[in-house]
This record gives structure tokens, C-alpha cells and sequence, in this order.
């Protein structure tokens, strides 16, 4: 099993080495999301991280709003050569893929879980391409859902993200069909539609203070979007990675936030109009690590937790400290 994909440790040993593959891949012109040399050179090193050659990193990496997503096949393969885990799908059809999770403990193989990915669940998380290859979605998701869960470890400490979670097309096997890779937008340096909303709503006395009460948030989302532009495809994505990004794995939080704030618990749902006034109130900054990606500031990431768990206390569920 592990034979088929370990790379040896003298391949592409030196940055040389990378570099004239990582120019060759980019010049040969079959990759079409990799345009630049740099681009290939990082989806190579991405690859190398995780014990995988140069041309399943061109294939299955791609860094999209300066995140890393990684195709199914290469989350499959990380748990599978590892030696530690190895998992089994006991359940695919086209309403729910179901992944077992094993850890090898002692000698023997133990389930550490169930990753189980259903049509209901594609739908609520906008998942795309459902109509066309369900199963490979059912299947994208549930893996990299029990990866996050059971062996987050294979990823070398990568987050883990399939690309259609943060917003880009795949064909049926998971790779990016778009033809380039969604790069990070700064709100200042934004296209010129939509613009900053000029009209916002007008303070009265403390009532719009930072941070804002869940249901003056959600008024101050709502005139905003009131007089608002449609968003642009880039920013649309941007406001789905930040969201994805605060909320982690707890999707059902993010869902309920989205539908207290926008009255849709699918991102897809959401108005143009309303990404732009929620990129306005987010007023994402650039990331200190140097990556290139954006983070919310810290009144939006408080604002959004207050909703979360006044979400939870409505339905009378265990809420988190803030």
C-alpha cells in the first residue's frame, strides 16, 4: 500500500531541482489554474510537505484566498500511506457517503469514527456540482471532514479544505476547472463595483457601538445592503473563506449565524447586495503570518461569536464562552 506512494528522499532534493520542475509544469501548459512559475513552485513544496511528488501537487494542491486546498485523492492518499490510519467508505450512493476512520493502536486497527457526508448536508453548505457527480462531492466532503477530525496529522499541520469548499469549481475528481486561482482582495483595492457603502446607517447616541448586540447587527447588515452594490465574484469568495475561517468545523453555527443575519442558511443564498454589506462590517486585515490571506478584526470575529451563541441559548442548547 505504502509503496505506491512514498517519494524517495532524493527526489527533487535541492530548491534547483523544484524550481526546473516547477518551470517546466507551469511552461508545459497543462495546468491551466498555474500560470506562474512561483505557483507551481509553492503547490510542489506543498506536495513535498505531505511525502508527495511534483505532479500530484500540480493535480491535486491548490491555494485559493491564500488557503491551501487539496484535492480528495491527495487527503485519501495522505491517510493511506501513513501507516497510522487507513479508512474504509461503507456507505456511497447519492444521497450520503459514509467514511470509516481507523487508527492503528497496539498492533491493531480501531475505529477512531464515522464521517458521514449526506445530500441534506451538501445543500445547507451550498456544495456545488451536486446535480452533476454527487458522489464525488458526498465523498470529497466526508473525507476531508474525517481527516479534520481523526487524523489531522496526515496534513502536517495544513488546514484542511477541499477546493469547491472554498468556493472554487471542480470537475467530477475534485480539480479546479475555473482556469485560475482565486488570489486574496484587499477591500481597499477591491474592483470598482461594489464600493465602500456610502449610506450607511446613521449613529444615534451608542446604539451602533462596536461591538453590536446581535439584532443591531443584523439592522445595520440589513440598511447597509438596502442601498449596496452587488458583490463581485472575488469578494463573494472572500466572505465565505472568512466565515469558514472563524467558524472552523462547526459548520451548524456558521449555518445558524448566516440565517439570523441574512435570513439564509446556505452562503449560495445569500444577496450580492448583502456579501457587500458584510464585507463592509467584516473589514477583513491582512494576515500577520505573511501568507497573503485575510483575517476578520477582532469586533467582527466577537460580533459573529455573540450571534452564534444567541443562536444557541434561543434553542435552548449548551452555549461557549466568548
Amino acid at each position: 500500500m505504502n509503496e505506491l506512494v512514498t517519494v524517495h528522499d532524493n527526489y527533487l532534493s535541492t530548491y534547483d531541482e523544484v524550481e526546473r520542475a516547477a518551470k517546466a509544469m507551469a511552461a508545459s501548459g497543462f495546468f491551466t489554474d498555474t500560470k506562474q512559475v512561483s505557483q507551481a513552485v509553492v503547490k510542489i513544496l506543498a506536495a513535498r510537505e505531505l511525502g508527495l511528488g511534483p505532479f500530484a501537487g500540480m493535480n491535486g494542491v491548490n491555494i485559493i484566498q491564500g488557503k491551501p486546498a487539496f484535492s480528495a485523492n491527495i487527503m485519501a492518499a495522505c491517510v493511506k500511506k501513513s501507516g497510522r490510519y487507513n479508512y474504509r467508505v461503507t456507505e456511497m450512493n447519492d444521497k450520503a457517503c459514509t467514511i470509516e476512520f481507523m487508527e492503528r493502536l497496539d498492533g491493531k486497527w480501531t475505529t477512531s469514527g464515522e464521517s458521514k457526508f449526506t445530500i441534506d448536508d451538501a445543500r445547507k453548505a451550498g456544495t456545488k456540482n451536486l446535480d452533476k457527480f454527487p458522489r464525488n462531492m458526498l465523498f470529497a466532503r466526508a473525507m476531508s471532514n474525517g481527516v479534520r477530525w481523526y487524523c489531522p496529522d496526515v496534513m502536517s499541520g495544513s488546514a484542511v479544505y477541499t477546493p469547491e469548499e472554498l468556493g472554487a469549481d471542480v470537475d467530477e475528481d475534485g480539480n479546479v476547472v475555473d482556469g485560475h486561482v482565486v488570489e486574496p482582495v484587499p477591500v481597499d483595492e477591491a474592483e470598482p463595483e461594489p464600493e465602500p457603502v456610502k449610506e450607511a446607517p446613521k449613529i444615534s447616541g451608542n446604539k451602533y457601538a462596536r461591538p453590536m448586540q446581535p439584532e443591531v447587527l443584523k439592522e445595520a447588515l440589513q440598511k447597509k445592503a438596502a442601498s449596496a452594490k452587488p458583490a463581485t465574484d472575488k469578494q463573494r469568495n472572500l466572505v465565505r473563506v472568512l466565515l469558514l475561517e472563524h467558524f472552523a468545523d462547526r459548520d451548524d453555527e456558521r449555518h445558524q449565524a448566516q440565517e439570523y443575519l441574512t435570513g439564509h442558511k446556505s452562503f449560495n443564498d445569500i444577496e450580492p447586495e448583502m456579501i457587500t454589506a458584510i464585507l463592509d462590517w467584516m473589514k477583513p486585515e491582512q494576515n500577520p503570518d505573511g501568507s497573503g490571506s485575510y483575517v476578520l478584526n477582532k469586533d467582527a470575529k466577537l460580533e459573529l461569536t455573540m450571534v452564534a451563541r444567541k443562536f444557541m441559548e434561543d434553542k435552548g442548547q449548551q452555549t461557549f464562552d466568548i
